[in-house]
């Protein structure tokens, strides 16, 4: 289906349904990414495989065509196959992709990052946010002797020292959630006992500075003022916000400034990068090679050129405007069709205008599952794939705002309906939602 076609079609999903099956086979849940598998879908009224995608559409396996808002979980922040990116990428695998030695252009991305992020002062590259999570929790233990760490909302990678405090922890030692000490956001007076009852044990903060709620004033502020205070080191996880929010992250963007941050996804446009960031005193500690954090694959030059590329037209183009003002237009739209149709009950939109969440409440009996199923059901039936939040792109233009608005006002209109006639769950064609993936957004 091309999105020039009529809204509302009847969509063929077999050969998704074919591929899920075979996948079953020989891959757990059917995908290895855990937010990409298969029931955070409505199986058999919903894609399952992406076979590509341009711009801010994707083409699933049947041919069917979507606009795209979750962007391959927030890493596509150009636009899927942005040209310029994949040029550079593509030189770079034909230079050899990967050496017995480093490549320059690593020091040279590192300078420009260097540049661009408050608290950067050194880097080191991973592949992905968990182990650049994990680096950064190693030095600040290193550097304070202490062993406890706090965690203030957010989700920090698959690796037993954070995974151990959250109920995905079967196979982690369990003594490991002991040096763990989850807070929730924006709670600054746990946060505040914590540190007042066990600074003399806790080597680190670790935080995404902003998930989805904004942080109340002061709230980020304080919680620096504490960590300098007793000698704990503090991280941002800028995984999502990093060039998001703004080109520094989040820490540019508030103003508060933590000792270490990693940063991923945007910053190469869907290649493969991570980094990890900080004070030199800090970082200058994987000197000693008994401090370890080694990536066999760090310095694959593929991907090194396509962030040097993603920063350039980052710095050079008003991609970060364009992104803010399509989600503001969004973010707004979807506002006035939730009220439209008498749905504040059930459906909220939260967060800064280039990373909304929706958040869906059980209502009239009905599941948060079911409601959500019937959401993505209809809006895919129209060419959207909703998948609970949204990741503006510089490839989103405005005439991909006003027919996604478009379709919610479609859908949230059947939606109210149904919730009223009762027949919800009678109108979901496919498997309902069975997961909502880590934290229920990525």
């Amino acid at each position: 289906m091309h999105l020039a076609e009529k809204k509302t079609v009847s969509l063929s999903f077999r050969q998704s349904e074919y591929v899920y099956d075979r996948a079953l086979e020989v891959i757990p849940m059917g995908a290895s990414t855990f937010s990409r598998n298969p029931h955070l879908f409505v199986i058999g009224a919903s894609p399952l495989y992406i076979d590509s995608a341009r711009g801010c559409r994707v083409r699933d396996v049947d041919g069917n065509e979507f606009i795209d808002y979750s962007m391959a979980l927030s890493i596509i922040f150009l636009g899927y196959a942005e040209p310029r990116v994949s040029a550079a990428a593509k030189a770079a695998i034909d230079d050899g992709l990967i050496f017995t030695l480093s490549c320059p252009q690593e020091s040279i991305l590192a300078r420009t990052i260097v540049d661009l992020v408050p608290c950067a002062e050194m880097v080191r590259f991973c592949k992905n946010g968990s182990d650049s999570c994990e680096g950064a929790v190693r030095l600040a233990r290193r550097h304070t002797g202490k062993l406890k760490v706090m965690t203030v909302g957010g989700y920090h990678g698959f690796h037993d020292w954070y995974i151990a405090s959250t109920a995905r922890r079967e196979g982690v030692p369990p003594a490991m959630a002991e040096w763990v000490l989850p807070h929730a956001y924006n709670d600054i007076d746990a946060v505040e006992r914590t540190i007042r009852t066990q600074a003399g044990e806790i080597a680190a903060l670790i935080m995404e500075p902003v998930i989805n709620i904004e942080p109340r004033p002061g709230f980020l502020e304080r919680i620096r003022e504490l960590t300098l205070r007793h000698n704990i080191v503090l991280i941002f996880d800028e995984m999502k916000t990093g060039f998001r929010l703004s080109i520094g992250g989040a820490q540019a963007f508030f103003g508060v400034v933590p000792d270490l941050a990693v940063f991923g996804k945007a910053l190469s446009n869907g290649f493969p990068l991570s980094a990890l960031v900080g004070k030199r005193e800090l970082m200058r500690q994987f000197e000693d090679e008994n401090c370890f954090l080694s990536a066999s694959y760090a310095t694959e030059k593929a991907s090194i050129a396509a962030a040097l590329k993603t920063l350039e037209i980052l710095e050079g183009e008003p991609v970060l405007e364009h992104v803010w003002s399509m989600g503001e237009r969004l973010k707004v739209g979807i506002v006035e069709r939730i009220e439209r149709h008498h749905l504040t009950a059930s459906l909220k939109i939260i967060g800064f205008a280039p990373m909304t969440h929706f958040v869906i409440s059980e209502t009239a009996g009905f599941t948060v599952a079911q409601i959500r199923s019937f959401i993505q059901q209809e809006s895919v039936r129209r060419g959207v794939l909703f998948v609970g939040y949204n990741h503006t792109s510089y490839a989103h233009g405005p005439a991909d705002i006003e027919y996604t608005l478009d379709v919610y006002d479609e859908v949230f209109a059947l939606l109210s309906r149904r919730l009223a006639d009762g027949m919800l769950a009678d109108r979901i064609e496919g498997r309902t939602i069975s997961s909502f993936g880590v934290r229920g957004i990525s």
